[in-house]
């Protein structure tokens, strides 16, 4: 079944009309905080949503500082611990900057 919206997915899944759906892994995380009797979790990927932001053109210093501050914290682990904090899962593999 499609759902027109996240929020009645979710609904959805809580409330047992649903066994199983396909989401963002944040969202399975936030269903399996609700019910965790019901045991949703990830089983597999259908594809990764990087996240980014954008700088205007020519925003070179920001963009300087920006970078810095991600690389300082993908390196002390501080990326992935705010990560997971709001995602309920650690931060993809191929961002964490382990070369994979």
């Amino acid at each position: 079944m499609r759902y027109d919206d996240d929020a009645t997915m979710v609904t959805a899944a809580v409330s047992g009309q649903a066994e199983m759906v396909a989401t963002s892994a944040t969202l399975v995380a936030q269903i399996g905080q609700r019910i965790p009797a019901k045991n949703f979790e990830p089983k597999f990927v259908l594809r990764n949503f990087d996240l980014a932001m954008g700088l205007r053109q020519g925003e070179t210093a920001l963009m300087e500082k920006v970078n810095a501050w991600i690389d300082t914290n993908i390196r002390n682990g501080k990326l992935n611990a705010i990560y997971k904090k709001y995602h309920g899962a650690e931060l993809p593999e191929h961002m964490r900057g382990t070369g994979a």
